[in-house]
């Protein structure tokens, strides 16, 4: 029985291999993306300037290789404009008739703060967001900054296969060793106004790729390989 399995699979197999079935950078990085971010929302408000961004991304999220659950996320992030008390900062998001409460975390890097949400925001969604300090609410309405991107997300994840295809099949070892992929919208600064798409691409040993374009033009600014 298992002999007559075995030799069932194999012309199978062999018509597999014929017709090009072997694994490809496009499905390494499309199909194990760890986090794939959507829009990139900015506003001021009298002591903060704030950032929300969203899409999906893995739970638990860790760069090993390894894909985990996707999940919903919605970062809510705060930078003081001068100096101010940010212990106990607190925060309410509103997306069009929907209230998100919570209180804020600070970054162990710099002077930022931020929060999940848990949610996915549409480009086109009225936000508001109101930080409270110490009693006291401060409000901004956010604008959806990535709206007008020539570049999309999947465009971004296109350039980076058409133009590195044959570093992330080697970074792989063609697909015998696992990787996760991540599209994200970067800035040189938090709220400075310059935004790029940054593709990641790392595998379970820690080695990767990463590329930086510009989201209007598709350039690439800049590569790591």
């Amino acid at each position: 029985m298992k002999l007559r399995y075995l030799f069932s699979v194999l012309p199978l197999c062999v018509a597999f291999m014929f017709a090009g079935c072997g694994v490809t950078a496009e499905d390494l990085t499309k199909n194990h993306l760890a986090e794939l971010q959507n829009n990139f929302f900015v506003g001021t408000t009298q002591n903060f300037k704030v950032s929300l961004w969203s899409g999906t991304r893995e739970e638990p999220y860790e760069p090993n290789g390894e894909l985990g659950e996707l999940v919903d996320f919605c970062i809510i992030s705060v930078v003081p404009v001068g100096d101010v008390n940010t212990f106990g900062l607190n925060y309410t998001v509103e997306v069009n008739d929907m209230t998100y409460n919570g209180e804020f975390e600070k970054s162990p890097f710099d002077n930022s703060l931020a929060a999940d949400i848990g949610v996915s925001v549409e480009d086109t969604d009225t936000i508001y967001a109101y930080i409270i300090m110490d009693g006291v609410s401060e409000v901004g309405k956010l604008e959806c900054v990535s709206t007008n991107f020539a570049i999309k997300n999947t465009d971004a994840l296109n350039i980076v296969v058409d133009n590195f295809g044959e570093n992330i099949l080697t970074l792989s070892n063609n697909g015998e060793i696992p990787v996760e992929a991540y599209c994200k919208i970067i800035s040189t600064d938090k709220n400075l106004g310059v935004y790029f798409w940054y593709v990641r691409v790392v595998n379970a040993e820690g080695q990767d790729i990463s590329v930086v374009i510009d989201p209007n033009s598709g350039e690439i600014m800049a590569k790591k390989l």
